[in-house]
């Protein structure tokens, strides 16, 4: 018996199963390695995520919570949005490989964003975005293979910007009403009369090749066939009654039980009879429209508000009341 089993494994035999042996451990290791790797890629996806959470979560935090509540124009806050971005770090939900989150892997910095450059300042007096790191450290990973080889897993970290900011861009939809720059003022009523006066609060406006027309005007309510309007875009002023586009209006407005929440571009001039660029971008509630005369639009300027089309990136003028909700740049 002796004498059979060492010519197993010296014999032909002996070495095919050598082999086997060598193939099945190898084939084993390269399981683990390749689970191994899985798990890793899921753990820095998760880290990712609480980072992007978190700076979200922070940039929201620099404005009050209920934003609408603010008549006046909106100040960032930064001690108000890092308990914000603490919270949602270590939230149950942004676990990393099923563990809380500690704080002290996480580095919260209020930023001032720079959207020419794509670069950053730290700035808590006047912030207008939020930069999370989360650093996982070495060994605190672990994984089957790298047990087994006595592999220690460097530190895994991810960064994420998050900004909410006064806003640069509207979509498109933005009805065909600019209000004059000094009128803006925050919860009070005002009457854009569309008659032409030596000191227009408000008139109609299109968007360049747009011609300013009750066609064009018309084309905006109803099917809201503005294109995208930056701040800095010169825009087609007209004053003028319009009676058929105020029926248009006030048709719309019905629909809306009597109270429309809508962005209106803001230009500095009296005469809405010319081109003039876009200097901001306010909320307006529009309450009531008169198609007899005194023809024109009833609304009131809203304090600051949040808008979901707005893109981020305006500058911080006194008429910048809309922001933007808050968006990942980094």
């Amino acid at each position: 018996m002796l004498r059979k089993l060492q010519n197993l494994l010296t014999g032909e035999s002996g070495t095919i199963l050598t082999f086997v042996a060598i193939a099945l451990l190898v084939l084993c290791a390269s399981a683990a390695l390749a689970v191994d790797i899985g798990h890793l890629q899921v753990v820095r996806n998760e880290i990712q995520k609480a980072a992007d959470a978190g700076a979200l979560a922070g940039a929201r935090g620099l404005w009050p919570d209920d934003i609408l509540s603010v008549t006046t124009k909106a100040t960032p806050d930064w001690t108000r949005a890092l308990p914000r971005a603490q919270s949602v770090i270590q939230n149950a939900l942004n676990a990393v490989d099923k563990s809380p989150i500690d704080l002290s892997s996480a580095t919260i910095q209020p930023i001032q964003w720079n959207y020419k450059t794509k670069n950053f300042a730290v700035d808590s007096a006047n912030p207008n975005g939020v930069r999370v790191v989360i650093t996982i450290p070495q060994g605190n990973i672990k994984t089957f293979f790298t047990r087994v080889v006595n592999y220690v897993i460097p530190d895994q970290s991810a960064t994420a910007i998050a900004v909410m900011d006064h806003v640069n861009a509207i979509g498109p939809g933005c009805l065909p009403i600019a209000i004059n720059k000094q009128f803006v003022v925050a919860d009070q009523s005002l009457f854009i009369n569309f008659t032409p006066d030596p000191l227009d609060n408000g008139g109609w406006f299109a968007d360049p090749p747009d011609k300013a027309s009750a066609t064009t005007f018309k084309d905006y309510i109803d099917n809201a066939a503005c294109p995208p309007l930056e701040v800095g875009d010169w825009i087609n002023l007209q004053n003028g009654q319009d009676t058929s586009v105020l029926q248009d209006l006030a048709d719309k407005l019905a629909a809306h039980d009597g109270a429309w929440d809508v962005y209106l571009p803001v230009v500095n001039t009296d005469k809405f009879n010319q081109q003039q660029p876009i200097k901001a971008f306010v909320p307006f509630r529009i309450t009531s429209v008169s198609c007899n005369n005194p023809k024109g639009v009833t609304g009131t300027v809203l304090g600051t508000a949040m808008a979901s089309m707005g893109e981020p990136g305006g500058s911080d003028d006194t008429n910048s009341l809309l922001l933007s909700t808050p968006k990942l740049v980094n």
